[in-house]
């Protein structure tokens, strides 16, 4: 890991309680939903891989796939020029949103 991340970490991301993230497909490119995560989870996420969110409703942290088997592996990670949001760039194996879709983004205002 490099000098850069831990500036980002620290002086960024050390300083708020949540941030959302932008989940995108790495295949094609389709945005899967957006989700929250404090320190820890963005630090677990990192690290593994594997995102876990911070469920706002249930203020409980989770792994997305544990229970459901809809893992999700992160491939890239981009921040954007604040460095107050994400967007995790990342494969799905089956499916993406809760209600066993691919995307939480599937209705047209």
């Amino acid at each position: 890991m490099n000098n850069f991340f831990y500036k980002i970490l620290f002086l960024v991301i050390w300083k708020k309680k949540l941030f959302p993230i932008i989940l995108q497909n790495f295949l094609n490119k389709k945005i899967l939903s957006l989700v929250w995560i404090n320190k820890f989870c963005f630090i677990e996420s990192f690290f593994y891989k594997k995102p876990c969110y911070w469920s706002r409703s249930k203020l409980i942290f989770w792994r997305k796939g544990y229970y459901s088997n809809n893992i999700q592996i992160i491939k890239k990670i981009f921040f954007d020029c604040d460095i107050d949001s994400f967007i995790f760039i990342i494969f799905i194996k089956l499916f993406s949103c809760h209600y066993n879709l691919i995307s939480c983004f599937n209705y047209l205002l």
